[in-house]
């Protein structure tokens, strides 16, 4: 894991507060996940829903995977058709919302619920849905999808023009990665002012849309091209909680990935 974290600017043995941790009482967090899926029962409903995230929505596995686990964990392995609530039984605040932008068939669709109120926690609007408890890990893949797609993608559009498309193409794999983890986390965010540093802005509202803002005007500083690879690499960003928190799933996701491909190859076929 600490490999793995390498590539993405994360410390050694990562942070140790919020939702950033990878370690806990000496392992991988993700420990108590491995645990649970090691049950064959429970191994083969998680493998019911994500075949079927998959197939549906195109999503990236592991990272749907890390993603269902960290806002809801029983939504991996839930296949049942008792309703839930997006909103306190998950992370997806907006769901009922994005409903029909998420390119889902309608007759997956069609069974889900808008629902808008005000937050106590918070004093916003938020609009979750009532779904099916066996279609979040779905609705998650997703959500990952859309948000990248529309909102990143939006905003990337918007600050480098006809460029997108060139700058996009050479971001590696790892770096799309973790923009996909931030668009979920923080789909926008607030303009970033350059008199001040990321620290002092690295609140709430310093989103993925900020975070290209700011590489931006890195970028234009130096007479160079905006690098989205620059997630991974440009310190600064290690002061925003969204940025941490979208390196830590995007390791767990590559960890996930690396003893799937180690599975696969000691198995034998039957048993993979």
């Amino acid at each position: 894991m600490n490999s793995i974290g390498s590539l993405l600017g994360i410390p050694h043995f990562g942070w140790n507060h919020g939702q950033s941790r990878l370690f806990e009482h000496g392992d991988v967090r993700l420990i108590w996940l491995l645990r649970r899926i090691a049950v064959r029962a429970v191994a083969e409903r998680v493998a019911a829903n994500l075949a079927r995230a998959g197939q549906i929505s195109g999503g990236d596995v592991m990272l749907t995977v890390v993603t269902a686990a960290r806002e809801n964990s029983s939504s991996l392995s839930d296949v049942s058709m008792s309703p839930i609530e997006t909103w306190h039984q998950g992370g997806l605040d907006f769901l009922g919302a994005e409903i029909h932008r998420l390119g889902l068939p309608t007759s997956i669709t069609e069974a889900w619920r808008r629902r808008t109120f005000i937050s106590k926690e918070t004093g916003h609007r938020v609009t979750p849905a009532i779904i099916p408890a066996r279609d979040q890990v779905l609705a998650y893949a997703a959500q990952l999808r859309a948000s990248y797609t529309h909102n990143f993608r939006s905003h990337l559009n918007a600050i480098l023009g006809a460029g997108a498309d060139d700058t996009l193409a050479q971001s590696s794999r790892i770096g799309t990665l973790a923009w996909k983890a931030y668009s979920f986390l923080a789909p926008g965010g607030a303009d970033y002012d350059p008199r001040k540093s990321v620290a002092a802005q690295s609140g709430q509202h310093f989103g993925s849309k900020t975070a290209l803002l700011f590489l931006q005007h890195r970028a234009e500083s130096q007479d160079s091209r905006l690098d989205l690879d620059d997630i991974l690499t440009v310190a600064e960003l290690n002061s925003v909680e969204w940025v941490r928190s979208s390196k830590v799933r995007v390791a767990e996701a590559l960890f996930l990935e690396r003893m799937w491909t180690v599975t696969r190859e000691l198995l034998p076929p039957s048993e993979v």
